[in-house]
């Protein structure tokens, strides 16, 4: 969806909408790499050659990757309910082009 907009200056609401959101991006990349690290603690330390090699053979990559890939959706999802709050409950007080950027923002998160 294409939506131009020029010469948008975000209000107080946006920018405290914008400041959540990038907390959301954030804490969403940290739970990734925490899911990552935590699959290869298990792996290798405390362990010798032995239990490393066992542990690697026995360790479901499979189910790793989706685990991490699982925070996308979550993330999308609520930085979609961020941005439909604001438009449902700030709504007058955003400018016309706030309220065209989030309707846009809205919709491309869907």
């Amino acid at each position: 969806m294409d939506c131009p907009i020029n010469g948008l200056t975000f209000g107080k609401q946006s920018q405290k909408s914008l400041d959540e959101i990038r907390r959301l991006t954030k804490t969403a990349n940290w739970l990734s790499i925490a899911l990552a690290g935590s699959v290869l603690n298990n792996i290798f330390f405390r362990n010798g050659p032995v239990a490393v090699s066992y542990n690697i053979k026995t360790t479901d990559f499979k189910l790793m990757a989706n685990s991490m890939s699982s925070t996308n959706p979550i993330l999308k999802r609520k930085v979609n309910e961020e941005a439909s709050k604001i438009m449902l409950f700030n709504s007058s007080s955003l400018s016309f082009k706030e309220k065209t950027f989030w309707r846009c923002f809205y919709n491309e998160t869907r």
